[in-house]
């Protein structure tokens, strides 16, 4: 169907909204917070809000980032798209938004702003759409008036119905009328004062697409900042700090959830990214808030720990030492022990991700991020390092960090297990400064042969890490009244890996070789 121009004028077209997950005992608590009731415009409103949001069979905008809403509230119907948000201009709050009202229930395509990206209108073309989510949404509604902006605050209770399945929603949003995004986090932190609530950037759309298929919530890799060559350090460092802090709010539904070890594994690769640039923010400026954000961030990775073990153990370690064996019976008693052990690691994950401390972070830190706090109480010289290219600290960054991992793997092949281990997180944290900070020294082409080099070694001390971490576990599932069935599953873990450390020596030594011999690209 060919999108024509809309014949009423489009709201907005940006959307700057940070929503907070909360126990419905809390709603209320966390809504009467001194700040709130300081600057509370009236007593609000109330609305009974109904959305459906639509997708093609194939799910195409969903896949593409966009949610398509029509929402009646009263008589009224209005048609949204939604952009998924994560671009330069968006922040960690930002995203497109545009709405118009339509005269009936299902999306009026031709009634699309002109102001839509291309990309929706060309999945739309001769797509035919459906209904997969419904909510239903009882929404409290003020308006509250800072010094530094004007904000509606929302009080959302109500449910999430898709593919036959309903789940509770229970949510608050604030949305910056006007005024500095920062202030959205200055109310959502004092509301923290009253009650646990956690910054989500899981939209009510892809819950309820998880909801419909009964999948767990999708997990992502980390994605490359996006920042100019010519960019300046301060800039630089909001970029980099943003993606890192998104790409750890992006897992954690996955990581609370479970069910896709992946959720855990990246929840634990970005708290690591964000430790390493918030490490170059405290040495670039001296920033006292910088190591406080980095000992919460990990402290936060090490209460994963026994969660990723055990997926590891469980997923990679056991299967093929299992396949292998004439008599596998011993197995069954291996998962059985680990199972539980494995349940007690996320459940020690969750409880982490719950503790204040934790539900702190992200919003503290967006916050920082949005006011630039590594500036407060900088030195002269520092500020004046903010405003200089960001190529220039990359390239010293990147110099430092490539000979700290050659001084460290000096004499590889007659390093022991502690010192290989010694090598491997230098390593890593090459690889998390190269993520960031090669593209602005040097062309991907020109950094492929090192960063392949570097992505080859990594895995190959990983894989000598994990055969390094298994024995504990080990030790740990023989504990007590072990059957001689579990303890010889146990030796034959061993033995294998043994076996494999060995055999995988020779090419650990040459991606040690071929390492150390690449030419560091940003040297250019």
């Amino acid at each position: 169907m060919p999108l024509r121009r809309a014949l009423v004028p489009a709201a907005p077209a940006r959307e700057v909204e940070l929503k907070l997950v909360a126990p419905p005992d809390a709603l209320d608590a966390l809504a009467s917070a001194d700040l709130v009731q300081a600057v509370a415009r009236n007593a609000g409103t109330v609305r009974n809000l109904a959305s459906a949001y639509f997708d093609t069979p194939g799910r195409d905008l969903t896949k593409a980032g966009f949610a398509l809403r029509v929402r009646s509230v009263g008589r009224r119907r209005v048609m949204t798209v939604k952009t998924a948000g994560g671009g330069a201009a968006d922040g960690l709050v930002g995203r497109g938004e545009w709405e118009v009202d339509i005269a009936g229930e299902t999306p009026d395509l031709a009634a699309v702003p002109d102001a839509v990206p291309q990309a929706f209108r060309d999945l739309l073309a001769d797509a035919v759409l459906e209904p997969v989510v419904a909510t239903k949404v009882r929404r409290r509604s003020r308006k509250l008036d800072l010094p530094s902006a004007c904000i509606e605050l929302c009080i959302d209770t109500g449910t999430v119905e898709a593919g036959g399945r309903t789940e509770p929603l229970s949510e608050i949003e604030l949305e910056l009328v006007s005024g500095e995004a920062s202030a959205l986090y200055d109310v959502a932190l004092a509301m923290l004062e009253r009650g646990p609530a956690e910054m989500s950037l899981y939209s009510k759309a892809a819950r309820g697409f998880d909801l419909a298929f009964d999948r767990p919530p999708a997990w992502r890799k980390p994605r490359r900042a996006a920042i100019a060559r010519s960019a300046a350090l301060d800039d630089a460092f909001a970029a980099m700090l943003s993606e890192a802090l998104r790409h750890f709010l992006d897992n954690r539904p996955a990581a609370l959830d479970g069910r896709d070890a992946e959720g855990i594994h990246q929840t634990r690769v970005a708290l690591r990214r964000l430790r390493t640039i918030l490490k170059v923010v405290a040495g670039a400026t001296g920033s006292a808030a910088a190591p406080d954000f980095a000992a919460t961030a990990q402290w936060l990775a090490g209460e994963q720990g026994d969660a990723r073990g055990f997926d590891v153990f469980l997923a990679e370690t056991v299967p093929p030492v299992e396949a292998a064996c004439a008599d596998p019976s011993g197995f069954d008693a291996v998962r059985a022990a680990a199972d539980p052990l494995r349940a007690e690691g996320y459940a020690r994950a969750r409880a982490a991700f719950r503790d204040p401390a934790a539900l702190r972070l992200p919003l503290a830190l967006a916050r920082w991020i949005e006011l630039r706090g590594w500036r407060d109480g900088a030195a002269p010289e520092a500020l004046a390092r903010l405003a200089e290219p960001a190529a220039d600290l990359a390239r010293d960054l990147l110099d430092r960090q490539h000979r700290k991992v050659l001084k460290r793997g000096r004499r590889f092949g007659k390093l022991d297990a502690e010192g290989r281990h010694e090598v491997r997180l230098a390593l890593k944290k090459l690889r998390y400064l190269s993520d960031f900070l090669l593209p602005l020294c040097t062309k991907d082409r020109k950094a492929a042969a090192f960063v392949k080099a570097l992505s080859r070694l990594q895995d190959g001390l990983g894989r000598y890490n994990d055969v390094a971490t298994t024995d504990p576990l080990l030790h740990r599932l023989a504990a007590g009244d072990a059957t001689a069935a579990l303890l010889r599953a146990c030796g034959e873990i061993r033995g294998w890996q043994a076996r494999d450390l060995e055999a995988t020596e020779d090419r650990l030594l040459s991606g040690w070789k071929a390492f150390a011999s690449v030419k560091p690209p940003w040297t250019d």
